[in-house]
């Protein structure tokens, strides 16, 4: 998986997006695992998936700043935007 590759690297985007956004750290690293399994599985070019995945996470924890939800609850399966 990509995120065991450079952990140290994504130790600090962890920590980083937990505290940007208020969110235990074990849910910041699910919701980066889940995002980056959920692009792997139709990518023929990997090397830009954990930019990817670190948006997507962006993302869906502004959005839940807005909307009442418990961590946890997100949704990985929207669709992505095609580029």
């Amino acid at each position: 998986m990509v995120f065991q590759r450079q952990p140290m690297k994504w130790q600090g985007i962890v920590e980083s997006l937990g505290e940007e956004f208020s969110c235990p750290l074990p849910e910041v690293e699910r919701m980066l695992s889940a995002a980056a399994h959920q692009l792997e599985q139709g990518a023929q070019v990997k090397e830009f998936i954990p930019v990817l995945a670190v948006r997507q996470v962006k993302d869906l924890l502004r959005n839940s700043r807005h909307t009442p939800s418990h961590y946890g609850q997100h949704n990985l399966n929207h669709p992505l935007p095609s580029h």
